[in-house]
């Protein structure tokens, strides 16, 4: 028992360094991933379709959803800055691929959300002169949160699970930093069952505020 809780208290600072970054990471892709798929979903949704250009969006949330997460992700540090000529880092591969991949789920939500609301409420919002941006957010958008709320927490819960991948790029995340101390002290168990009580953690509480959001849209 003492050895484990001196592996815990030498680890200590490259976990929290770890978790940091996590943090960080998760943070910033749910951002990019809620702007980018919210206003993806409300240009794909049924009433709102443009020519060509709703096509053009539904092409390529398809393709980043068909194509795998860590394909993305290699292709962004790897290939593209080949292609281009230029030098990305590893966090901002990372960021990119989490942020995009996301939104491309993101707005498939959003979609499915709006559509869900009765054409009624678009004619009669049309009826009282007011305009498509007042409609959204008056009337459209916050029905949609509430009925896309669990989902919209749902993937960001699989977002903060997807950061465990990055590590293979050479992002020093949650999970990396434990493989490293795992190859420092050769006690697997242990470092293994903390991260997994630490996401555990995370994932608690994102669940605790998806219950209070549910309670204050209602």
């Amino acid at each position: 028992m003492m050895q484990i809780f001196e592996i815990l208290h030498n680890s200590m600072p490259l976990l929290l360094q770890g978790l940091y970054t996590t943090l960080l990471l998760w943070m910033s892709a749910s951002i990019i991933s809620c702007v980018i798929g919210i206003i993806l979903g409300v240009l794909r949704s049924t009433a709102l379709r443009v020519p060509y250009v709703s096509v053009m969006l539904d092409a390529i949330t398809f393709v980043f959803r068909a194509v795998p997460f860590y394909v993305q992700l290699l292709i962004t540090y790897f290939v593209i800055p080949y292609l281009l000529a230029i030098q990305i880092s590893a966090f901002s591969a990372a960021l990119l691929s989490l942020g995009l991949c996301s939104a491309s789920y993101v707005s498939q939500i959003v979609r499915g959300g709006v559509n869900a609301i009765a054409e009624g409420q678009w004619e009669a919002a049309k009826a009282l002169g007011c305009t498509t941006v007042q409609t959204l957010r008056y009337i459209i958008v916050p029905q949609t949160m509430r009925i896309v709320l669990p989902a919209l927490v749902g993937e960001c819960d699989q977002l903060l699970k997807s950061t465990a991948i990055v590590s293979t790029i050479g992002v020093l995340e949650l999970t990396g930093a434990g493989r490293n101390i795992i190859a420092q002290e050769m006690n697997p168990l242990t470092i293994y069952m903390v991260l997994a009580t630490i996401y555990l953690i995370m994932s608690a509480l994102l669940a605790m505020l998806s219950v209070w959001l549910e309670k204050k849209l209602a």
